[in-house]
Formats: C-alpha cells, structure tokens, sequence
C-alpha cells in the first residue's frame, strides 16, 4: 500500500509543477495585457488586453517560451561579474 502511493506521488509531482508554471505565465500575460490595452485604447482595451494577454501568457507557459528574452543576457552579465570577483579573490 505505501508503495503503491509513493509510486503514484512521484509519478504525479511533476504535473503539479508544470501547472504552476503555466499559472503564472496566465498572470503576467494578463498584467502586460492590461497594462497595454489601457495605454492604447483606454478600459475597454484594458479588458481586452487583459483577455488576450492571458491566453498568450499560458500558451507560452505551456511552450515555455522565455517572455524575457534580454534577461538571459543579464544573467550572463552577471555571471561573468562573478567569475572575474572570484578569480580576483574578492
């Protein structure tokens, strides 16, 4: 009995992960659809951002498409900003 649930806990983990990553992609697409809509059309655009927003923010969560593509630079940046600290020995 417990290795039948812990087999079906390990087997099933990763779908709750994967779910909450395209919850937040869900978010963020419909805050950057608001936030656009607003700007060009006013309210009404703000709803209509926000609906379309968050259709393209859980595709791309599914897809795992990057929604910040220039923050991998920064990342590199960062890392190379490291590297040179601590060959330095700081």
């Amino acid at each position: 009995m417990k290795t039948l649930l812990i087999a079906t806990t390990l087997i099933l983990s990763p779908l709750a992960l994967s779910v909450g990553a395209q919850a937040q992609g869900t978010v963020r697409g419909a805050e950057r659809g608001v936030e656009d809509g607003n700007r060009a059309a006013g309210p009404v655009g703000g709803v209509v951002g926000g609906a379309l927003g968050a259709a393209t923010g859980t595709v791309g969560g599914v897809l795992g498409v990057d929604p910040d593509p220039s923050r991998r630079d920064r990342e590199e940046r960062r890392e190379e900003r490291m590297d040179r600290r601590e060959r330095m020995g700081r």
